[in-house]
């Protein structure tokens, strides 16, 4: 059964899902400009001394690395549902 208030509350869904990536994805690209390296070459080059970065940034950097892809995987979810929903209603 459909309603109006499940669509609506899809809709926050998915742009709270589209602030949280767009804001992830912001973060990994600041610190990849930064340090001229994505996070696994960092890990790297940080275990083998060649790059001095905080215990703390490195942690968040992998948090967001690990995060991101289980984010972007609910933002689809969300996008198919959204419009599996607005078909279904398309047809009455």
């Amino acid at each position: 059964m459909h309603t109006d208030e499940y669509e609506i509350s899809l809709g926050r869904e998915l742009n709270h899902h589209q602030r949280v990536v767009k804001k992830i994805r912001a973060a990994l690209e600041k610190r990849r400009l930064c340090y001229q390296m994505d996070y696994a070459e960092a890990t790297e080059a940080a275990a083998a001394g060649r790059l001095v970065i905080t215990a703390k940034e490195l942690a968040a950097w992998r948090e967001d690395a690990e995060a991101l892809p289980r984010w972007e995987q609910r933002l689809e979810e969300y996008r198919q549902v959204l419009s599996m929903m607005r078909i279904s209603t398309s047809r009455y």
